[in-house]
Protein backbone atom coordinates (compact mmCIF):
# COMPACT_ATOMS: atom_id res chain seq x y z
CA UNK A 1 0.00 0.00 0.00
CA UNK A 2 1.24 3.49 -0.89
CA UNK A 3 2.41 5.41 2.27
CA UNK A 4 -0.19 8.16 1.69
CA UNK A 5 -3.00 5.64 1.22
CA UNK A 6 -1.82 3.75 4.29
CA UNK A 7 -1.99 6.97 6.33
CA UNK A 8 -5.49 7.72 5.04
CA UNK A 9 -6.53 4.17 5.94
CA UNK A 10 -5.15 4.61 9.46
CA UNK A 11 -7.02 7.90 9.85
CA UNK A 12 -10.27 6.28 8.73
CA UNK A 13 -9.76 3.51 11.26
CA UNK A 14 -9.22 6.07 14.01
CA UNK A 15 -12.24 8.11 12.94
CA UNK A 16 -10.06 11.17 12.37
CA UNK A 17 -9.29 12.80 9.02
CA UNK A 18 -5.88 13.69 7.67
CA UNK A 19 -5.52 17.48 7.43
CA UNK A 20 -3.76 19.04 4.45
CA UNK A 21 -2.74 22.72 4.52
CA UNK A 22 -3.01 24.22 1.03
CA UNK A 23 -1.33 27.46 2.09
CA UNK A 24 -0.42 29.52 5.15
CA UNK A 25 -2.04 32.67 6.55
CA UNK A 26 -0.91 35.86 4.84
CA UNK A 27 1.13 38.10 7.15
CA UNK A 28 0.96 41.89 7.15
CA UNK A 29 4.10 43.95 6.59
CA UNK A 30 2.93 46.65 9.02
CA UNK A 31 4.27 46.68 12.57
CA UNK A 32 0.83 47.62 13.90
CA UNK A 33 -0.38 44.17 12.77
CA UNK A 34 2.35 42.20 14.60
CA UNK A 35 -0.17 40.80 17.10
CA UNK A 36 -2.42 39.64 14.27
CA UNK A 37 0.54 38.04 12.45
CA UNK A 38 1.51 36.18 15.61
CA UNK A 39 -2.08 35.04 16.12
CA UNK A 40 -2.41 33.83 12.53
CA UNK A 41 0.71 31.69 12.91
CA UNK A 42 -0.09 30.37 16.38
CA UNK A 43 -3.62 29.32 15.41
CA UNK A 44 -2.56 26.91 12.66
CA UNK A 45 -2.19 23.83 14.92
CA UNK A 46 -5.36 24.74 16.87
CA UNK A 47 -7.35 24.87 13.62
CA UNK A 48 -5.87 21.54 12.56
CA UNK A 49 -6.91 20.00 15.89
CA UNK A 50 -10.37 21.54 15.57
CA UNK A 51 -10.90 19.81 12.23
CA UNK A 52 -9.54 16.42 13.28
CA UNK A 53 -11.71 16.34 16.41
CA UNK A 54 -14.95 17.75 14.97
CA UNK A 55 -17.85 15.36 14.36
CA UNK A 56 -18.64 17.13 11.10
CA UNK A 57 -15.45 15.75 9.53
CA UNK A 58 -15.00 12.42 11.30
CA UNK A 59 -16.08 10.36 8.30
CA UNK A 60 -13.68 12.10 5.91
CA UNK A 61 -10.34 10.55 4.99
CA UNK A 62 -8.76 13.89 4.13
CA UNK A 63 -9.71 17.50 4.81
CA UNK A 64 -8.06 20.48 3.16
CA UNK A 65 -7.56 23.90 4.76
CA UNK A 66 -6.95 27.09 2.82
CA UNK A 67 -6.43 30.40 4.61
CA UNK A 68 -8.11 33.45 3.09
CA UNK A 69 -5.63 36.19 2.24
CA UNK A 70 -8.01 39.14 2.37
CA UNK A 71 -9.12 41.19 5.36
CA UNK A 72 -7.30 42.31 8.49
CA UNK A 73 -9.89 41.60 11.16
CA UNK A 74 -9.92 37.79 11.39
CA UNK A 75 -8.22 34.49 10.73
CA UNK A 76 -10.39 32.77 8.11
CA UNK A 77 -9.87 29.10 7.23
CA UNK A 78 -11.78 27.52 4.34
CA UNK A 79 -12.34 23.85 5.15
CA UNK A 80 -12.67 21.65 2.06
CA UNK A 81 -14.02 18.07 1.95
CA UNK A 82 -15.62 15.90 -0.74
CA UNK A 83 -18.93 16.51 1.05
CA UNK A 84 -18.68 20.29 0.90
CA UNK A 85 -16.93 23.40 2.16
CA UNK A 86 -17.19 25.38 5.38
CA UNK A 87 -15.64 28.59 6.74
CA UNK A 88 -14.03 28.82 10.17
CA UNK A 89 -13.66 32.43 11.31
CA UNK A 90 -11.67 33.59 14.35
CA UNK A 91 -11.52 37.36 15.06
CA UNK A 92 -8.27 39.11 15.96
CA UNK A 93 -10.02 40.64 18.94
CA UNK A 94 -12.53 38.70 21.02
CA UNK A 95 -14.96 41.64 20.80
CA UNK A 96 -14.46 42.13 17.07
CA UNK A 97 -17.14 39.78 15.75
CA UNK A 98 -19.04 38.93 18.92
CA UNK A 99 -22.71 38.92 18.00
CA UNK A 100 -22.22 37.84 14.38
CA UNK A 101 -24.68 34.96 14.68
CA UNK A 102 -27.28 37.17 16.38
CA UNK A 103 -26.92 39.88 13.73
CA UNK A 104 -27.22 37.32 10.92
CA UNK A 105 -30.46 36.06 12.46
CA UNK A 106 -31.89 39.60 12.65
CA UNK A 107 -30.89 40.38 9.06
CA UNK A 108 -32.17 37.07 7.70
CA UNK A 109 -35.51 37.65 9.40
CA UNK A 110 -35.64 41.07 7.73
CA UNK A 111 -35.24 39.45 4.31
CA UNK A 112 -31.48 39.72 3.78
CA UNK A 113 -29.49 36.75 2.47
CA UNK A 114 -26.61 35.76 4.81
CA UNK A 115 -24.45 32.64 5.29
CA UNK A 116 -25.94 29.91 7.48
CA UNK A 117 -24.21 29.60 10.85
CA UNK A 118 -23.31 25.99 11.71
CA UNK A 119 -22.09 26.72 15.23
CA UNK A 120 -20.25 29.18 17.43
CA UNK A 121 -17.85 28.39 20.25
CA UNK A 122 -14.38 28.99 21.66
CA UNK A 123 -11.04 27.84 20.25
CA UNK A 124 -7.78 28.49 22.09
CA UNK A 125 -9.57 31.05 24.32
CA UNK A 126 -10.93 32.93 21.29
CA UNK A 127 -14.48 32.89 19.90
CA UNK A 128 -15.06 31.23 16.57
CA UNK A 129 -17.87 30.93 14.03
CA UNK A 130 -18.27 27.92 11.74
CA UNK A 131 -20.50 28.72 8.77
CA UNK A 132 -21.43 27.56 5.30
CA UNK A 133 -19.12 28.37 2.41
CA UNK A 134 -20.64 30.52 -0.33
CA UNK A 135 -19.35 29.42 -3.73
CA UNK A 136 -19.35 32.81 -5.43
CA UNK A 137 -16.94 35.72 -5.93
CA UNK A 138 -17.33 38.91 -3.97
CA UNK A 139 -18.79 41.85 -5.88
CA UNK A 140 -15.43 43.63 -6.02
CA UNK A 141 -13.73 40.64 -7.67
CA UNK A 142 -16.63 39.55 -9.87
CA UNK A 143 -17.17 42.97 -11.45
CA UNK A 144 -15.34 46.21 -12.02
CA UNK A 145 -16.60 49.32 -10.21
CA UNK A 146 -17.89 50.64 -13.53
CA UNK A 147 -19.78 47.40 -14.23
CA UNK A 148 -21.44 47.51 -10.81
CA UNK A 149 -22.61 51.06 -11.49
CA UNK A 150 -23.85 50.21 -15.00
CA UNK A 151 -25.82 47.25 -13.62
CA UNK A 152 -27.35 49.35 -10.83
CA UNK A 153 -25.97 46.95 -8.21
CA UNK A 154 -25.40 49.73 -5.70
CA UNK A 155 -29.16 50.34 -5.63
CA UNK A 156 -29.62 46.70 -4.58
CA UNK A 157 -26.84 47.11 -2.00
CA UNK A 158 -28.60 50.16 -0.55
CA UNK A 159 -31.92 48.30 -0.33
CA UNK A 160 -30.21 45.40 1.48
CA UNK A 161 -28.60 47.77 3.97
CA UNK A 162 -31.96 49.44 4.67
CA UNK A 163 -33.44 46.01 5.47
CA UNK A 164 -30.47 45.29 7.76
CA UNK A 165 -31.27 48.49 9.65
CA UNK A 166 -35.03 47.88 9.82
CA UNK A 167 -34.91 46.27 13.28
CA UNK A 168 -34.46 48.74 16.16
CA UNK A 169 -31.97 48.15 18.97
CA UNK A 170 -31.51 49.85 22.32
CA UNK A 171 -27.96 51.05 22.73
CA UNK A 172 -24.59 51.66 21.12
CA UNK A 173 -21.19 50.07 20.69
CA UNK A 174 -19.92 46.50 20.80
CA UNK A 175 -22.03 43.48 21.72
CA UNK A 176 -21.39 42.62 25.37
CA UNK A 177 -23.15 39.53 26.73
CA UNK A 178 -25.71 39.87 23.96
CA UNK A 179 -26.48 43.51 24.76
CA UNK A 180 -25.23 46.92 23.57
CA UNK A 181 -22.10 48.13 25.33
CA UNK A 182 -23.58 51.59 26.07
CA UNK A 183 -27.09 52.92 26.62
CA UNK A 184 -26.61 56.27 24.88
CA UNK A 185 -24.66 57.72 21.98
CA UNK A 186 -22.92 60.14 24.34
CA UNK A 187 -21.64 57.27 26.50
CA UNK A 188 -20.41 55.51 23.36
CA UNK A 189 -18.61 58.62 22.12
CA UNK A 190 -16.94 59.01 25.53
CA UNK A 191 -16.01 55.31 25.74
CA UNK A 192 -12.54 53.82 25.41
CA UNK A 193 -12.75 52.75 21.76
CA UNK A 194 -13.53 56.27 20.50
CA UNK A 195 -11.41 58.05 23.09
CA UNK A 196 -8.19 56.19 22.23
CA UNK A 197 -8.60 57.14 18.58
CA UNK A 198 -9.29 60.79 19.32
CA UNK A 199 -6.34 60.91 21.74
CA UNK A 200 -4.07 59.56 18.98
CA UNK A 201 -5.41 62.15 16.54
CA UNK A 202 -4.75 64.90 19.06
CA UNK A 203 -1.23 63.65 19.80
CA UNK A 204 -0.20 63.67 16.14
CA UNK A 205 -2.33 66.69 15.15
CA UNK A 206 -4.00 64.75 12.33
CA UNK A 207 -6.92 67.20 12.09
CA UNK A 208 -4.77 70.29 11.68
CA UNK A 209 -6.82 72.90 9.86
CA UNK A 210 -10.18 71.15 10.37
CA UNK A 211 -10.17 70.72 14.16
CA UNK A 212 -13.52 72.47 14.60
CA UNK A 213 -15.27 69.86 12.47
CA UNK A 214 -14.86 67.20 15.19
CA UNK A 215 -16.84 69.10 17.83
CA UNK A 216 -19.54 69.88 15.27
CA UNK A 217 -19.77 66.24 14.23
CA UNK A 218 -20.02 64.94 17.79
CA UNK A 219 -22.74 67.47 18.63
CA UNK A 220 -24.81 66.53 15.57
CA UNK A 221 -24.54 62.81 16.40
CA UNK A 222 -25.57 63.34 20.02
CA UNK A 223 -28.52 65.52 19.02
CA UNK A 224 -29.67 63.06 16.35
CA UNK A 225 -29.57 60.15 18.81
CA UNK A 226 -32.01 61.84 21.15
CA UNK A 227 -34.90 61.32 18.72
CA UNK A 228 -33.88 58.20 16.77
CA UNK A 229 -33.27 54.54 17.50
CA UNK A 230 -30.08 52.56 17.09
CA UNK A 231 -29.96 49.39 15.00
CA UNK A 232 -27.84 46.40 13.95
CA UNK A 233 -24.87 47.81 12.00
CA UNK A 234 -22.40 45.91 9.81
CA UNK A 235 -19.46 48.33 10.33
CA UNK A 236 -17.56 47.02 7.29
CA UNK A 237 -20.23 47.13 4.61
CA UNK A 238 -19.08 47.19 1.01
CA UNK A 239 -18.46 45.19 -2.13
CA UNK A 240 -15.58 43.26 -0.53
CA UNK A 241 -18.00 41.75 1.99
CA UNK A 242 -20.89 40.97 -0.36
CA UNK A 243 -21.02 37.83 -2.48
CA UNK A 244 -22.15 38.15 -6.10
CA UNK A 245 -25.13 35.81 -5.70
CA UNK A 246 -28.75 36.37 -6.68
CA UNK A 247 -29.87 37.95 -4.42
CA UNK A 248 -26.60 39.29 -2.99
CA UNK A 249 -25.28 37.63 0.18
CA UNK A 250 -23.99 39.80 3.04
CA UNK A 251 -21.15 38.48 5.20
CA UNK A 252 -18.21 39.33 7.48
CA UNK A 253 -19.72 42.02 9.72
CA UNK A 254 -18.02 43.69 12.68
CA UNK A 255 -21.23 43.81 14.74
CA UNK A 256 -22.00 47.19 16.27
CA UNK A 257 -25.13 48.80 17.66
CA UNK A 258 -25.55 52.32 16.29
CA UNK A 259 -27.57 54.60 14.05
CA UNK A 260 -27.99 53.42 10.46
CA UNK A 261 -26.06 56.57 9.53
CA UNK A 262 -23.02 54.97 11.18
CA UNK A 263 -22.78 52.44 8.32
CA UNK A 264 -23.69 55.04 5.71
CA UNK A 265 -21.06 57.48 6.99
CA UNK A 266 -18.36 54.83 6.84
CA UNK A 267 -19.34 53.92 3.28
CA UNK A 268 -19.24 57.57 2.22
CA UNK A 269 -15.87 58.14 3.88
CA UNK A 270 -14.25 55.16 2.15
CA UNK A 271 -15.50 56.43 -1.21
CA UNK A 272 -14.03 59.86 -0.46
CA UNK A 273 -10.66 58.51 0.63
CA UNK A 274 -10.33 56.08 -2.26
CA UNK A 275 -11.50 58.61 -4.82
CA UNK A 276 -14.41 56.49 -6.08
CA UNK A 277 -17.10 58.08 -8.23
CA UNK A 278 -20.08 59.84 -6.70
CA UNK A 279 -22.43 57.67 -8.78
CA UNK A 280 -21.99 54.54 -6.65
CA UNK A 281 -22.87 56.44 -3.46
CA UNK A 282 -25.79 58.15 -5.23
CA UNK A 283 -27.15 54.74 -6.25
CA UNK A 284 -26.66 53.29 -2.78
CA UNK A 285 -28.43 56.18 -1.08
CA UNK A 286 -31.24 55.95 -3.65
CA UNK A 287 -31.71 52.28 -2.82
CA UNK A 288 -31.44 52.93 0.92
CA UNK A 289 -33.80 55.88 1.28
CA UNK A 290 -36.23 55.37 -1.62
CA UNK A 291 -38.87 58.08 -1.19
CA UNK A 292 -37.54 59.08 2.26
CA UNK A 293 -35.18 62.00 2.79
CA UNK A 294 -31.54 61.59 3.76
CA UNK A 295 -30.45 63.81 6.66
CA UNK A 296 -27.30 65.22 5.05
CA UNK A 297 -26.10 66.88 8.23
CA UNK A 298 -26.19 63.59 10.17
CA UNK A 299 -24.64 61.67 7.26
CA UNK A 300 -21.78 64.17 7.06
CA UNK A 301 -21.23 64.04 10.82
CA UNK A 302 -20.95 60.25 10.79
CA UNK A 303 -18.73 60.48 7.69
CA UNK A 304 -16.34 62.72 9.58
CA UNK A 305 -16.41 60.39 12.59
CA UNK A 306 -15.58 57.47 10.28
CA UNK A 307 -12.55 59.47 9.12
CA UNK A 308 -11.48 59.98 12.73
CA UNK A 309 -11.88 56.28 13.54
CA UNK A 310 -9.69 55.33 10.55
CA UNK A 311 -7.06 58.03 11.05
CA UNK A 312 -4.82 56.20 13.56
CA UNK A 313 -4.51 53.00 11.49
CA UNK A 314 -3.90 54.83 8.23
CA UNK A 315 -1.34 57.11 9.93
CA UNK A 316 0.55 54.14 11.40
CA UNK A 317 0.57 52.32 8.07
CA UNK A 318 1.79 55.30 6.06
CA UNK A 319 -1.35 56.03 4.04
CA UNK A 320 -0.65 59.76 3.94
CA UNK A 321 -2.15 60.33 0.50
CA UNK A 322 -5.54 58.94 1.53
CA UNK A 323 -5.48 60.99 4.74
CA UNK A 324 -4.73 64.17 2.81
CA UNK A 325 -7.50 63.45 0.28
CA UNK A 326 -9.97 63.09 3.16
CA UNK A 327 -8.74 66.22 4.95
CA UNK A 328 -9.04 68.24 1.76
CA UNK A 329 -12.61 67.01 1.27
CA UNK A 330 -13.70 68.00 4.79
CA UNK A 331 -11.99 71.39 4.55
CA UNK A 332 -13.99 72.06 1.34
CA UNK A 333 -17.21 70.45 2.66
CA UNK A 334 -17.64 71.49 6.30
CA UNK A 335 -20.45 70.02 8.39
Amino acid sequence: MHPKNEKLHQNLESGKPSVVLHNEPKLSEHEIDDDLNRMRTEFIPHIQDFVTEHDLFKHEAEVGIEFAHTGVSSVIAIIDTPAGKWVLKIPRNERHTVGEGEFFQVWEKAGVTVPQIIETGELNDSPYTLMEYIDAPTLDTGYSHEELIARGVFVEIGKALRLMHSESADGYGFVIDGEPEFETAQEWLEGYDIKRRLDYIDEYKLLEGIEDELDKALEVIKRHSENSDSTYCHDDFGTTNIFATDPITIFDPQPKFNSGYYDLGKIKFIEIALGDSDESLTQLLEGYFGDDDCNDEVLNAYTFLAFCMKCPYWHRTGRKEQLEIAKKYFSQNPI
